[in-house]
């Protein structure tokens, strides 16, 4: 993505004054060198804030004081992009925003606001042509939401604290949410994990709440059906009876579509197709004696179960009663523990105290028999857990009897119906027809509720698409992907890191990025981490050739989201002496490198920074903020000095702005 730093722009509390303009070059290594305490370090948080960052970092005091509105102008391919934000007073930050774009912008005398934060974020993540679907779509864990352009700062940034950091390698990642949400969306901006893969996985999940519910639908269709089967299996019967269908004997085999299917086609005949036979007949009221029977045999059950669930019952209200009375009971006998305590001093008596004549025996006996109760207490305290459980198993089969008794007497309802017409009209025309209207009715009500065999088709459509869709994703080929990723990262850290200070040049690198960090592997073949890894000099040669590395990597791809603009903050603040053993008076001097080595290790730093972008083909741009003048980096190939602040009245914030 180009995304450069064309300007950075400070608009003056004081209306009279004009607006002080920094401007960088493209694709070039903009240094702004200069003294302590001259507003080097607030360009990070400057150019943060415009983008639209959630707080303000912004020094207070003499730059907040000064400045009403800080601005940055964005160079894209073909266009500028102004974006402006108001100093937000006492507040921790502010919405007011003002954007303009252009293919050539034009600084205003004073911006006013024409947008908000919220707003200038959902615009940056439309440059940056960001997927708009989440990471993970069945979660409403934010971790795992869609990548922001904000989440693409950690690349573009190294303050002082995190460019020689031992424990963190990238911009705000040292907090739990910026983290985390970084090492979810790492496969995406390594290109590993598409939009077009984040459109699948969604498509697959929604597919997959699709399938759960009709798969519940299609087991409770099937529940309904074991009832219906029953009721229907009473409308064929009287059916067979009145020779409107063939005696069959396999209907409860047949499944509920199958008889639905045969109760259709009798609801469209007509009475004159009826047959009535004598076997017919026979069959039919050799059937309803079954029925009675069978539903003889589950009403004996069922009142079998009443009783037993009757009697648990009243059980089951005094338990707790009783388990308060066993409780009670135990703790009273567990005086024989107190007791036998007590005559471990054999000269003594519990009961008589000192006594020559200590009654031994008896007291054992009285022992061991408190002991026995309390063991038979314990075992009695066991049973209602056991009993409870069968009190539940008593329920169940209850509901299962009354189930099973309800579907019979259904049946024999249905059967029954046409037998309960007066004799003369049982087997009449009249009354056959009137049966056909209610099997019509009956069938009707039937389809209604669906039939299983559309539902297992759509269920056997959406596992074919799913199947599809987990082909065309293949978590393991991401995973493939986001490795060799990695490797042509780690290829270009390795070829930078021996231009920079570091005591192990030669070390293979490996990007642990689900720990945000790197590893370094020695000689002996153990892996050390960064943090494992001594000294300054080390931290700071794997965050600069770490950083330039994934510059150069989203360079090669043929669209990356990451801004290509990268600042440095004083990196090579470990080169210089402590300002903190400084002498209160000395620590506005602008400090300087004590030897020569400290001299070399810093120009590499520089010439490291060259030799990335001449790689690059000056594809993306550097800013560096330094103590370390031109007599360090003069002469590099790629270096512009944007300014110097040293000196009167060398510093971000004029003298005029404040007095």
């Amino acid at each position: 993505m180009n995304f450069q730093i064309k300007k950075l722009i400070l608009w003056p509390k004081k209306s009279d004054l004009k607006p002080k303009e920094i401007e960088f070059e493209l694709g070039k290594i903009n240094i702004i060198t200069g003294a302590s305490r001259t507003g080097k370090s607030a360009i990070v948080p400057i150019i943060d804030y415009c983008l639209a960052s959630g707080s303000c970092h912004i020094p207070v005091k003499t730059i907040r004081n000064a400045c009403s509105w800080f601005g940055i102008i964005i160079q894209t391919n073909d266009k500028q992009i102004l974006l402006a934000r108001r100093e937000p007073g006492l507040n921790k930050s502010t919405d007011e925003m003002f954007v303009l774009e252009g293919e050539q912008v034009t600084v205003p005398p004073t911006p006013h606001k024409n947008t908000t934060r919220d707003s200038v974020k959902k615009y940056l993540d439309e440059q940056a042509s960001l997927s708009f679907l989440e990471i993970e779509s069945d979660t409403t864990n934010n971790y795992f939401g869609r990548p922001s352009f904000r989440d693409l700062m950690a690349f573009c940034f190294q303050p002082q604290n995190i460019v020689a950091n031992a424990d963190t390698l990238f911009y705000k990642a040292d907090t739990t949410d910026h983290r985390t949400k970084l090492i979810n969306i790492f496969p995406y901006i390594l290109g590993a994990v598409t939009p077009d893969l984040l459109a699948k996985r969604q498509e697959i999940n929604v597919l997959l709440r699709e399938l759960r519910r009709k798969e519940k639908d299609l087991s409770k269709l099937k529940d309904v059906a074991e009832k219906w089967k029953i009721e229907i299996s009473g409308w064929l019967s009287a059916a067979e009876e009145l020779g409107l269908v063939e005696v069959r004997n396999n209907l409860g085999v047949l499944s509920f579509d199958e008889q639905l299917e045969i109760l259709s086609s009798i609801s469209e005949k007509k009475a004159s197709d009826s047959s009535i036979l004598n076997r017919n007949i026979q069959a039919s009221s050799r059937e309803i004696v079954a029925l009675r029977r069978e539903e003889s045999e589950i009403s004996l059950k069922l009142s079998s179960f009443k009783n037993r669930y009757t009697e648990m019952s009243q059980l089951m209200d005094s338990i707790e009663d009783y388990r308060e009375s066993l409780t009670i009971q135990i703790e009273r006998l567990n005086i024989s523990k107190w007791l036998r305590s007590l005559t471990e001093d054999e000269d003594s008596c519990p009961i008589f105290g000192f006594s020559e004549n200590h009654p031994k025996d008896q007291i054992s006996k009285f022992y061991n028999s408190l002991t026995q109760l309390e063991e038979e207490s314990g075992y009695t305290n066991k049973i209602p857990a056991a009993f409870e459980r069968e009190y539940e198993s008593v329920k169940t089969e209850i509901d299962k009897l009354s189930e099973q008794l309800t579907a019979v007497q259904k049946r024999i309802r249905i059967q029954s119906s046409i037998r309960n017409s007066s004799a003369d009209e049982k087997y009449t025309m009249e009354n056959i027809s009137r049966f056909l209207g209610q099997v019509q009715y009956a069938s009707e009500t039937f389809e209604t509720l669906g039939s299983d065999s559309q539902l297992s088709l759509a269920i056997a459509n959406l596992n074919e698409r799913l199947g599809v869709l987990r082909a065309q994703v293949n978590e393991n080929a991401i995973i493939q992907r986001v490795k060799a990723a990695l490797r042509t990262i780690e290829g270009y850290t390795i070829k930078l890191l021996p231009l920079l200070d570091s005591e192990r040049p030669n070390d293979p690198v490996k990007i642990d990025y689900e720990n945000l960090t790197v590893i370094v592997t020695g000689t002996d073949g153990r892996d050390d981490y960064l943090w494992e890894i001594g000294s300054g000099s080390n931290w700071l040669a794997y965050h600069i050739s770490v950083t330039l590395a994934f510059q150069l990597f989203f360079n090669k791809q043929n669209h990356s989201p990451v801004p290509n603009f990268i600042v440095y903050d004083q990196p090579s603040q470990v080169y210089f002496p402590q300002k903190l053993a400084a002498k209160e008076n000395e620590k506005d001097l602008d400090p300087k490198l004590n030897n020569d080595e400290d001299q070399i290790a810093v120009k590499k730093i520089f010439k490291t920074l060259s030799q990335a972008l001449s790689d690059s083909k000056n594809a993306f741009q550097v800013i560096v903020l330094e103590h370390a003048d031109k007599s360090i980096y003069g002469g590099i190939e790629g270096v512009h000095e944007v300014c110097e602040w040293r000196g009167e009245n060398e510093k971000l914030i004029p003298l005029e702005w404040i007095n």
